[in-house]
């Protein structure tokens, strides 16, 4: 599509308003043909393993909720969600897939893809990242 893309956002919030986090996942608008989608959400805070919240087939729309024990739990940190785009057939598509990192206070940030799977292209992946800091 246009390449107005917002893959990446910061948001500043201190760790006691950190908890209750979710993740609000907008069903993919645009030609989706014959494409399949797998979503994997992870993270990691400073000092911390990696960690992998979430795995599932994608359809949308869908909420995950974070623990409350991982954004509160250290100064900085990133939350990244991908979604595996697969098209056996090749036939492409283009779509525009959304997400936006939300806080109990009210506070969110809205990221997005505007997506361009060719046609006779087989995969591709969308990554929206967040970093998270005090």
């Amino acid at each position: 599509m246009s390449g107005n893309d917002k893959l990446a956002g910061t948001l500043q919030m201190a760790r006691a308003d950190r908890k209750g986090a979710k993740l609000v996942l907008e069903r993919p608008v645009g030609t989706l043909n014959t494409v399949a989608m797998r979503l994997v959400v992870s993270g990691k805070m400073s000092g911390q393993l990696r960690r992998q919240f979430h795995s599932a087939t994608f359809t949308g729309p869908e909420t995950v909720t974070l623990p409350d024990d991982f954004l509160p739990s250290a100064e900085q940190g990133w939350l990244m969600v991908t979604f595996a785009v697969a098209d056996a057939m090749g036939v492409g598509a283009t779509f525009v897939q959304r997400g936006s990192l939300v806080f109990p206070n009210g506070q969110k940030e809205l990221l997005w893809d505007e997506f361009n799977l060719p046609s006779g292209a087989q995969a591709d992946f969308i990554n929206l990242v967040w970093t998270v800091t005090e």
